[in-house]
């Protein structure tokens, strides 16, 4: 009996253990391994958007829950897992984020305004909960909003730090009203408004680039053997030219004796 062979739309091998990817779009044709690394990629690459779509050129379909379970790896899918825990905490309305430049966590503070202060479980710097600025020291929480009605230069400026972040390459500050995370500054550098973490190396490299602090940060735990393979010949060939570089200063100086006795 023949063995029912596909070759892979990605990577053009042929493959015979055929799945499924998802059953609302039945897509087979793409192989185990081009789908472990499309749902690494699609981990390592989106910040706070945890949705993972068919591997399929231009299919818009979103892999459920299950889906991912099913095609990923243990430790692929217990990453998965832990983002949507993340993202889900991030929603509660006792959710407040450390103010803290480039800290990047976040937690739940269940006491609410009753006790207002949050220290930050990863940095230790304290914040208000009700005001959601830098802990206004010295000023109750009705006292700095009262405050806040005048042209106070504190209340001011916890509100400026709670809206604005200095941009890491042109130090202007920047607001930020609503939207995404992912920052571009009018220079053209781009960050992560939690742990300005640097949007290039996020995006081409991936979560681990943020700071471990923050909310987007997730460990690279490549299955993929690629960049190990690509720093191998990458090595072999500075190797070589290194060796080229030593025979032609070889030979230069053998020409230029040969030239002195000449």
């Amino acid at each position: 009996m023949t063995e029912t062979t596909l070759e892979c739309g990605v990577c053009c091998e042929d493959y015979s253990i055929i799945q499924q990817i998802s059953s609302s779009c039945g897509h087979n044709d793409i192989c185990s391994v081009c789908i472990k690394r499309h749902i690494e990629a699609e981990l390592n690459s989106k910040g706070g958007d945890v949705q993972v779509r068919c591997p399929k050129s231009r299919c818009p379909i979103e892999l459920t829950y299950e889906d991912v379970r099913r095609l990923a790896s243990k430790e692929l899918f217990e990453r998965y897992d832990t983002l949507l825990l993340r993202a889900a905490i991030r929603k509660l309305p006792d959710f407040r984020w450390c103010k803290a430049q480039k800290c990047g966590s976040g937690q739940e503070h269940t006491t609410g305004d009753r006790f207002p202060i949050i220290t930050c479980g990863a940095c230790g710097a304290k914040s208000c909960f009700t005001h959601d600025v830098p802990w206004h020291s010295g000023l109750t929480c009705t006292q700095f909003n009262e405050q806040l009605q005048t042209e106070d230069f504190t209340a001011n400026r916890a509100y400026h730090e709670r809206h604005t972040k200095q941009c890491p390459n042109c130090y202007m500050s920047i607001e930020k009203n609503d939207g995404c995370d992912h920052m571009s500054c009018r220079c053209g550098y781009e960050f992560c408004w939690l742990c300005l973490g640097d949007y290039e190396n996020i995006r081409t490299h991936g979560n681990h680039y943020h700071a471990p602090t923050c909310q987007y940060y997730a460990p690279y735990n490549s299955d993929d053997e690629y960049d190990d393979d690509l720093d191998e010949y990458e090595e072999e060939e500075e190797e070589e030219e290194e060796e080229e570089e030593e025979n032609m200063e070889l030979e230069n100086e053998s020409s230029e004796d040969d030239d002195l006795y000449a």
